[in-house]
């Protein structure tokens, strides 16, 4: 076990719920093997304006023009490297002069090492003097896919979802022994999940009914109306479980479809922290194919349905999932009741790909980086 002088600083940035959320596992998982760890959220350390724009902007593209988006992301993923190209250089300055606080951040925690779950974090340490020799850095890519924004200079250790990711990074000229496929960390406790039947006693969820848990915090308002539209009209004995987060559009969009009785149930909560539970009380997760999302549903072994992905990663995850058989798509929503309802009926295909989603799990991936960045960059016993 290390011991309580072994500090380690993770560094995530709030675009999404999904590169915070995997900090928040690291932190957790390093804290259970005994170091000392920190999270924090680069954009909170930021100048508001950047902040505002940089949270905002992508969400405002992706929604308004996504065939811009897709165009302008595989342009730039054209010639993956980790080399500083002039492109890299200025915006690697730009995002310095923005994020002032992290030197100081550094300086008064005084790491061992630092674990990124964004390339902004990288981007900022980028050419950075210090006075010490340079820290150790890790990055943690939160998608079954790696966009050459996530190859930075000076990452000791990139820790991918799946095989594939580590191919295409070493194609890029990453050394192969700086690639571990660890999956994605989700929450520590997806690897000690209860049974379903104690997870639905706890919930209030009847045993005798599916139960469709609806991970709705990544939709917009008129797709998740839509999507409970469906819902609502299907004839099947149905537990809806919707998750709406901290959005309280959304909670009100849901609110109207709340039906106590009937064929199909719906209960709507907001944000909530007890997610791990929810899955384990499921048979099946409808959301949006995020990484950190779609890990979860895969460490607890839940077939998912996907509605409207954004371009790139998200189409990326999509397709990940769909090959290895753990979800199948929804496109148009208006098929959702019928896709929903004869994988219901199909219970040996609903088995396969519950079975599929635990293959390509992985509920113990925050230890597994947790373990690797202790041993092999903060004690160094398994360095190459």
């Amino acid at each position: 076990m290390p011991s309580v002088s072994e500090r380690v600083l993770v560094l995530s940035a709030s675009i999404g719920g999904g590169h915070v959320a995997c900090a928040q596992a690291l932190e957790a998982a390093f804290l259970e093997r005994g170091a000392e760890a920190r999270h924090v959220d680069l954009l909170e350390h930021t100048a508001m304006p950047f902040r505002r724009l940089y949270r905002q902007a992508y969400f405002d593209l992706v929604r308004n023009v996504p065939d811009l988006v897709d165009w302008l992301g595989r342009r730039m993923d054209r010639r993956p490297t980790e080399a500083l190209t002039l492109q890299r250089r200025l915006r690697a300055r730009v995002v310095r002069m923005l994020s002032y606080e992290l030197p100081r951040i550094i300086d008064r925690f005084a790491p061992h090492a630092l674990v990124h779950t964004h390339f902004l974090g990288p981007e900022v340490m980028a050419g950075r003097v210090r006075r010490r020799a340079p820290l150790p850095q890790a990055e943690v890519i939160t998608d079954f896919f790696a966009h050459s924004l996530w190859l930075q200079p000076g990452i000791a250790r990139y820790f991918v979802a799946i095989e594939e990711v580590k191919v295409h990074l070493v194609s890029a000229g990453v050394d192969e022994y700086r690639v571990r496929v660890t999956g994605i960390p989700v929450d520590p406790a997806f690897a000690r999940l209860p049974e379903r039947s104690e997870a639905r006693s706890r919930l209030g969820l009847a045993e005798d009914r599916d139960v469709l848990l609806l991970m709705a915090g990544g939709l917009e308002g008129d797709d998740l109306a839509a999507v409970l539209d469906q819902l609502r009209r299907l004839r099947w004995p149905l537990d809806v479980e919707v998750v709406t987060g901290r959005s309280q559009k959304l909670n009100r969009v849901a609110e109207r479809y709340a039906e106590p009785d009937g064929p199909v149930r719906v209960r709507v909560h907001g944000f909530v922290t007890d997610v791990p539970l929810r899955m384990a009380a499921a048979d099946i997760v409808l959301t949006k194919p995020g990484g950190l999302t779609s890990s979860e549903a895969l460490a607890a072994g839940l077939p998912l349905l996907l509605v409207s992905p954004y371009p790139l990663h998200e189409e990326a995850n999509a397709t990940v999932l769909l090959e290895n058989g753990a979800a199948l798509r929804v496109e148009p929503v208006s098929i959702l009741g019928f896709k929903l309802r004869r994988l219901l009926e199909e219970r040996h295909r609903l088995e396969a790909m519950r079975a599929a989603a635990r293959r390509l799990g992985h509920p113990d991936a925050a230890h597994r980086v947790a373990d690797a960045v202790l041993d092999e960059l903060v004690r160094k016993e398994g360095a190459p």
